[in-house]
């Protein structure tokens, strides 16, 4: 750290004006502040990540429960949900709600799938979480009430291992993303000097 202040702040060379010494105080600066950016940003893709496993979890909840107790149908326990949960997930259950409304004879899971490449694309899912999804909507079509409810239940059980792990180590992954950004602005400027 304390060589690259001094490359920085050294005295300029016979012909260097101050403004060249400046661009490069600024240049380093703005290396420094895009790699602590990009570390920040690593690091809140952690805590997004997990919030959408929250989202998941408390959807798949109140899926059971709409087809548990009130005995909804899937279709209007979809329409529900996005009526009484707002999130990064709403757009896709309002979608799939939309689709099996219309009877257009295509399947829960074809409409699922789809609907996963179009609305879930903003989300901080990663691939495992979205496999683990995609099953979860491939299997509701297809069973009666109580096979539904076990299948809600493992998928909740899933995301909850999930959120365990991610538990257990966000803290720290989130202050290495943010270390090793600082720390790639300061090296790359040395080099750059």
């Amino acid at each position: 750290m304390r060589e690259a202040l001094n490359c920085i702040m050294r005295k300029p060379k016979e012909g260097e004006s101050m403004f060249v010494l400046f661009l490069r105080v600024a240049g380093c600066a703005l290396i420094i502040g895009a790699s602590t950016g990009m570390g920040f940003l690593f690091g809140n893709e952690i805590r997004k990540r997990l919030e959408d496993l929250r989202a998941a979890k408390t959807i798949a909840i109140l899926l059971r429960g709409d087809i548990r107790y009130a005995q909804t149908a899937l279709p209007e326990a979809l329409e529900n949900i996005t009526k009484r949960h707002d999130g990064r997930l709403t757009p896709f259950f309002k979608k799939v709600s939309k689709e099996l409304s219309q009877f257009s004879g295509v399947s829960l899971a074809e409409i699922w799938e789809s609907a996963m490449k179009e609305e879930l694309s903003n989300t901080s899912l990663t691939k495992k979480d979205r496999t683990c999804f995609l099953e979860f909507g491939k299997q509701l079509g297809y069973l009666d009430k109580d096979m539904q409810m076990n299948h809600i239940d493992w998928y909740v059980t899933q995301v909850e291992e999930d959120m365990q792990e991610i538990n257990l180590d966000a803290k720290e992954k989130i202050r290495l993303y943010r270390s090793l950004g600082v720390l790639l602005g300061i090296f790359v400027t040395i080099l750059v000097l």
